[in-house]
């Protein structure tokens, strides 16, 4: 019984492989990554944000990129700066090892710690955020309530950066996993930022429950962040 119980297992196994391998051959995304020289596929859902968005710019120098590894919007964002001959100082963060991309800096941290929020002031010297990017997940565990729970902790301490470190007029994007934490998170980004833009970029998997999150604009707000978080839509 056992030995067709572990047949059984190996199978199952074995298919999920094959359907796996077979999506990931059958990604267009995943060729462009190759003849483009992109670090990972995350990179086209960047271009499509940036070419809405319009997020690297001459108002644009200072950056922050949260979830960092392996560095692919990180590549996008020093790609736009240089084509458009603009400076900049960008700052990757992730909570794993990850290797700098060329001419910009890399902190491992842990963004829902204090900690990690004052590296990142440190590097800046004190100067503001212009772009705060953030595709940062949690490891899924398969089951969505307990992967949104997670992501909402990461998009929370995102926002939290976003009050104390990004200026006025500052942008922020960021992944979201779909939801019943949704609609808080939401009315909070209306709170903070003129405009609110929800995509889900070509580039994102048809069937993953990712989509992103624009904040364009930072307010001038006269409230706390404890005034912020107490609101719950």
């Amino acid at each position: 019984m056992y030995k067709n119980i572990n047949h059984v297992s190996v199978r199952h196994k074995s298919s999920n492989l094959k359907k796996h391998l077979q999506k990931v051959y059958n990604d267009p995304f995943n060729d462009k990554k190759r003849g483009e020289f992109y670090r990972s596929r995350a990179a086209f859902k960047l271009l499509e944000i940036n070419k809405k968005c319009k997020l690297f710019n001459n108002n644009t120098k200072n950056v922050v990129d949260l979830g960092f590894a392996p560095g692919a919007w990180t590549q996008v964002a020093v790609n736009a700066f240089e084509h458009q001959n603009l400076p900049y100082k960008i700052l990757g963060v992730d909570i794993n090892q990850a290797t700098p991309y060329k001419g910009c800096k890399y902190i491992q941290g842990d963004i829902t710690k204090k900690t990690t929020h004052d590296l990142i002031e440190i590097f800046f010297e004190g100067e503001k955020l212009d772009l705060i990017m953030s595709d940062m997940m949690v490891n899924c565990t398969g089951v969505d309530h307990y992967d949104h729970i997670g992501n909402m902790e990461l998009c929370n301490a995102a926002i939290i950066l976003a009050f104390n470190q990004l200026k006025t007029g500052g942008n922020l994007v960021m992944k979201v996993w779909t939801g019943s934490e949704i609609k808080t998170l939401e009315d909070r980004m209306k709170i903070l930022f003129t405009k609110l833009v929800r995509m889900k970029p070509d580039a994102s998997r048809s069937e993953s429950s990712e989509f992103y999150f624009i904040g364009l604009k930072k307010k001038n707000l006269n409230l706390t962040l404890q005034d912020l978080f107490k609101y719950r839509g």
